[in-house]
């Protein structure tokens, strides 16, 4: 027997304005659950009947116990929601998983913008500070990366020559301090805002 869970209407009284516009809003199952204040809860991954995600009150009956284990173990590569409900799950994520929330919310991407800096605020890099070093590695990464040579140009006016890591990868999290991630993703946030 199939359990089946029914769950309100979204509506714009019981999601986040982000939502209101998006197409997939009256059959979105997250919508409701991309507030700020919505806590992540435990998980479990379904790997054979389902391959899926699921919270403990949307867990169909049907999924044998040798093929349901606790997503809390897991690590992925993007954040996990309920595909019933779409709450957020505990979990952990992998490098490739801390990189794509870092630009996700840079970027102001997807519906992730209320919800996700809540959740994964630990993932997210430090304010940035002053260091003249790390904000020529990040300028130089962040207009290599969109192609902004005139800025490339200037720093090498300056004499700035990027170290190996810099020249030889595109990833803030190999290529940069913590404090260069800041300000790279800084500026990535300051681009999409211009942008839109």
């Amino acid at each position: 027997m199939t359990h089946t869970i029914t769950h309100p209407v979204n509506t714009v009284d019981n999601t986040p304005a982000h939502c209101h516009d998006c197409h997939t809003m009256p059959t979105c199952n997250q919508a409701q659950h991309m507030h700020s204040h919505t806590e992540p809860v435990p998980g479990f991954v379904e790997t054979e009947r389902y391959v899926d995600y699921f919270c403990a009150d949307c867990l169909p009956n049907d999924c044998p116990d040798e093929t349901t284990s606790p997503l809390d173990w897991e690590e992925t590569d993007s954040p996990c929601h309920c595909s019933v409900c779409g709450i957020p799950l505990i979990h952990s994520l992998t490098s490739d998983g801390v990189r794509y929330v870092r630009e996700a919310i840079a970027e102001r991407a997807g519906c992730c913008r209320e919800l996700w800096p809540a959740v994964w605020a630990d993932v997210l890099p430090p304010d940035p500070y002053f260091d003249r070093f790390d904000i020529c590695e990040a300028y130089y990464l962040y207009a290599r990366v969109y192609g902004e040579y005139e800025t490339t140009g200037r720093l090498h006016n300056m004499q700035f020559t990027p170290g190996l890591s810099l020249r030889t990868s595109d990833e803030p999290e190999t290529a940069l301090t913590e404090n260069g991630q800041a300000i790279y993703y800084a500026l990535v946030s300051k681009r999409e805002g211009a942008v839109r």
